[in-house]
């Protein structure tokens, strides 16, 4: 399945040409989850990073939808 993905904060550092808020093709397995997602992006699980969709932030297991617009973030750090 097909989707439309942004990405947010510093992980659009590790895909050369993409410019913020941009959107950018990922291709996932039919019913793909939001961890399957991470896999294709090569983004490692100690990054923390968060995929929303739909208005709400995905827990790992939740299916992705085809049609849907989706972010990709990392959450803010601090104190």
């Amino acid at each position: 399945m097909k989707l439309k993905v942004r990405l947010y904060g510093t992980l659009s550092r590790s895909f050369p040409g993409y410019r913020h808020g941009q959107e950018m093709a990922v291709e996932i397995p039919e019913d793909g989850t939001a961890k399957e997602l991470l896999s294709v992006l090569k983004i490692p699980e100690s990054m923390g990073a968060v995929v929303a969709a739909e208005g709400r932030i995905l827990k790992p297991d939740d299916a992705m939808r085809a049609d849907s617009p989706v972010a990709v973030f990392q959450p803010i750090h601090g104190g």
